[in-house]
């Protein structure tokens, strides 16, 4: 028997560039490092049961109002969030004076702390659950970030409908948004910080939030209330 005829050399460069050709697609259709990086970890952080969030809300004015004073900035306002899965959110925020205006939605009962007292709110269905849904609006715009640059845990993102997702975050129409930036820094995997700012009427808005005690936050239980305050645990809504 005479040795086997060795394939086309033709046909061999074929066979190399198609599996070069497929090679080649299958890198340019996985995500990019730096997008699977940012969405991995917004996703691990509204996977986490608990976690402690500081929002920090501030605006500055964009017109000058003397050569002098450029632009003025709005004091900037702190809200320190709770969360704890499935459905229990605390949020509180430090008045002129030092005192502390509190809410807390646990399922479907609210409380809400004024002059250091608790008050029971009547049953609301489904509006810890609400709730939850709007804490996460910031990690779901990161978990499915269309365009990712950076690196060192240091990241600029685009997300779906990023017009539409920054009217949402800042309470505006989004059509009168501009200039919108998105920022979000990646720790141990998780997403510990996120920066929105965007410009709205002459003014820059800006949203900070940072993420804490993933996964060991303090939990978020119903607060001491009087009788007579509104409806008690396991009491049906009042009419």
């Amino acid at each position: 028997m005479g040795r086997p005829r060795s394939l086309p050399f033709v046909l061999v460069g074929g066979f190399a560039l198609l599996l070069v050709g497929g090679i080649v697609l299958s890198l340019s259709s996985a995500p990019p490092l730096a997008r699977q990086q940012l969405q991995d970890a917004a996703k691990a952080t509204m996977s986490a049961p608990s976690f402690a969030i500081v929002v920090t809300d501030s605006v500055t004015s964009l017109q000058p109002t003397s050569p002098a004073s450029p632009s003025q900035a709005l004091a900037p306002v702190r809200i320190r969030v709770l969360y704890q899965a499935p459905d229990a959110v605390e949020e509180s925020e430090a008045e002129p004076g030092g005192a502390t205006a509190s809410v807390i939605l646990i399922g479907s009962r609210s409380f809400r702390e004024s002059n250091s007292q608790w008050t029971e709110l009547p049953l609301d269905k489904g509006q810890g659950a609400r709730a939850v849904s709007s804490t996460m609006i910031p990690l779901r715009a990161a978990s499915n970030a269309t365009e990712v640059t950076g690196q060192g845990g240091s990241y600029r993102f685009v997300p779906n409908q990023v017009q539409h997702f920054v009217g949402t975050v800042f309470g505006i129409d989004a059509s009168e948004v501009s200039a919108p930036s998105l920022r979000a820094v990646v720790r141990g995997g998780y997403l510990t910080a996120e920066t929105i700012t965007a410009v709205f009427d002459h003014q820059r808005l800006a949203l900070g939030l940072a993420f804490s005690a993933i996964g060991s936050a303090p939990p978020v239980s119903p607060p001491p209330v009087s009788p007579s305050s509104g409806p008690q645990s396991g009491a049906p809504a009042t009419p």
